[in-house]
């Protein structure tokens, strides 16, 4: 489209502009291929939120800065207005990075690595948060913006977002497509959360028709992603790729037999996966998971749950951290409990072991451990490390189970001398 030609929106820009005035919406999501058109009409939707209520404020906000700035600020924002309100005279604040429209309403961008500039930005409140590219954005990161999508006017408050879709195993595809939440571990209103799916060739007349046969001759895993806009099956470096909810989460009920309990030592979060073993399944029903804690309040835990004898596999590294001048194995022995000692093995067979025994169904976790089973369906590795970065709150409860797993039924025929502490 030239720029002397009026904006007309597209077949599917005119079914997103229907979606994203439903009644109940919250999230609005525009996900697919590459040049649909996702980032544009979100643009253009947010200068029109930003027209419609004078002194309002809304933020596009992406992981890096200066990917938003090269983006959004040199492309979009300018193609949007000229396209779109070719008659608008705006305020450009280049220093801040900020546009001021009729109304003195304002248009902000801002990265979530930025330093104080994010501190500034994100000590304000806003009518409309734009999550540009959230594939790159953590669920945690999420979550903070939005607590300033909190100002007090007259418009509804919405947050939009887009990205070419990543793995299944990302937040959006859980929040949208499966309408669960895998941080709080719970359903989300489908209301709520509205998507709608735009690939290229819905935007054909606003793109060279060579763009397509570019994406079409990529590798089946980008022309999936970029041309026709689909969320991975790949694992994209999955740790727990064995574990299925609908295979290894039935109902467990607490027998008579012993009782065991894998422990992870952490300050935030304290972990341990309680369960019972035949000789041949794993059946775990309960888990602890506490933030901000010590040892001392776990004894406290499993005292309340009446887990006074349970046998614990903790990570060996307590056996020498310090809590209150003692180590964690005293604290634990003191207050009653009986610790089967065990080395840890690297990280790569414990992982391996867990895999081994959800491929054989010889785990099987009752449903109320939330924590237990978003942690083996979220956690992957990232540098041959498993990855604590993106969320912090994950890998500790599966590491719980993996001790218990590795002292009770470990991989055979591996070599004491793999075995370490870490």
């Amino acid at each position: 489209m030239s720029e002397d030609e009026p904006f007309v929106k597209t077949p599917k820009q005119i079914e997103a502009t229907k979606l994203a005035g439903g009644r109940f919406l919250k999230h609005f999501m525009a996900y697919g291929g590459s040049r649909s058109g996702k980032t544009f009409d979100h643009v253009r939707r947010i200068f029109i939120r930003a027209m419609k209520e004078p002194n309002s404020r809304h933020l596009i906000l992406r992981l890096q800065f200066n990917a938003v700035k090269t983006s959004v600020w040199h492309e979009t924002i300018p193609d949007v207005l000229k396209l779109c309100f070719p008659e608008v005279k705006v305020k450009i604040n280049k220093s801040d990075y900020y546009i001021t429209v009729p109304g003195e309403s304002e248009v902000w961008i801002a990265g979530l690595d930025g330093g104080e500039r994010t501190e500034k930005v994100l000590g304000k409140e806003y009518s409309t948060i734009f999550f540009n590219e959230c594939s790159q954005i953590s669920l945690e990161g999420r979550n903070i913006a939005l607590t300033r999508l909190a100002q007090k006017n007259k418009l509804r408050k919405i947050a939009y977002y887009d990205q070419n879709p990543p793995s299944k195993k990302h937040w959006a595809y859980w929040l949208w497509e499966r309408n669960f939440d895998p941080l709080a571990e719970e359903k989300v209103d489908p209301s709520e959360y509205v998507s709608i799916h735009m690939n290229p060739a819905d935007n054909i007349k606003n793109i060279d028709s060579d763009y397509l046969k570019l994406l079409g001759a990529m590798p089946k895993v980008d022309r999936d992603r970029f041309l026709l806009g689909l969320y991975s099956d790949d694992d994209d470096g999955l740790a727990y790729y064995e574990f299925d909810r609908e295979r290894h989460v039935k109902e467990v009920a607490r027998t008579s037999g012993t009782v065991h309990g894998g422990m992870d030592f952490n300050v935030s979060p304290m972990t341990c996966a309680l369960g019972q073993y035949d000789g041949y399944t794993f059946y775990i029903f309960d888990e602890i998971f506490l933030r901000n804690s010590d040892t001392y309040r776990m004894a406290k835990h499993l005292r309340d749950k009446n887990l006074g004898g349970v046998q614990l596999v903790p990570d060996s590294t307590g056996k020498n951290r310090k809590t209150s001048g003692k180590s964690d194995f005293d604290i634990l022995k003191e207050n009653g409990f009986s610790i089967l000692h065990s080395r840890n093995p690297f990280v790569t067979d414990r992982v391996n072991n867990i895999n081994r025994l959800l491929a054989a169904n010889r785990i099987v976790i009752d449903p109320k451990c939330k924590k237990l089973i978003n942690d083996l369906e979220q956690v992957s590795w990232k540098d041959n490390k498993l990855d604590q970065k993106t969320n912090s709150m994950l890998t500790h409860i599966s590491d719980a189970l993996g001790y218990m797993c590795w002292k009770l039924d470990k991989i055979e025929k591996i070599s004491d001398a793999k075995i370490r502490t870490h």
